[in-house]
């Protein structure tokens, strides 16, 4: 959906329309979650995450600003994840099965996918992150440049190098 219409939406959305909401959560939850998964690197947790980011957006709808709507849920977004990452960060676990506990036990990267198992062995965070912005949560280049707040041409560059980086990674893993 176009970020026009995504506004529209959004204007209902602020004043009680639930269909709104509904059509606002479908448009955007490929992406949301995309993007959270791409920081927390758990599948569950993300999940858990892109829950919790719209439910502040029903909250805070209210305080929404005419402008790029899309933005503003990945900001809340992006929030979210990086304080759970900070808060996972500073736990101390007692016994060796906690760490599995901490996520639900369940990774996606334990689905025995080689592309995202390559995402996460080749790719720095801000590549994984414009890759996966794109490829999975189907986001356009200009508009992932203003979600990570860099350049166009920095968001193109890094994408293409990080596609080159992944295939050149697959096809030595093939020919293993």
């Amino acid at each position: 959906m176009n970020k026009i219409k995504l506004n529209a939406y959004a204007v209902r959305m602020k004043h009680g329309d639930e269909h709104a909401f509904a059509v606002i959560y479908e448009s955007t939850k490929k992406g949301v979650f995309s993007y959270i998964y791409s920081i927390t690197g758990d599948y569950a947790v993300a999940e858990e995450l892109m829950q919790d980011t719209y439910v502040k957006v029903k909250q805070n709808i209210s305080s929404f600003q005419e402008g790029n709507f899309s933005a503003w849920v990945i900001q809340i977004a992006r929030n979210l994840a990086y304080n759970h990452v900070k808060r996972a960060s500073r736990e101390i676990y007692t016994d060796d099965y906690a760490p599995f506990e901490r996520g639900g036990g369940y990774r996606i990267d334990e689905e025995n996918s080689p592309v995202l198992t390559a995402v996460k062995a080749v790719l720095r965070e801000e590549e994984a992150q414009i890759v996966i912005l794109h490829v999975v949560g189907g986001y356009k280049h200009r508009e992932i440049a203003e979600l990570v707040k860099k350049p166009i041409g920095t968001v193109t560059w890094t994408y293409k190098n990080a596609i080159a980086k992944l295939k050149a990674y697959l096809e030595a893993e093939a020919q293993r």
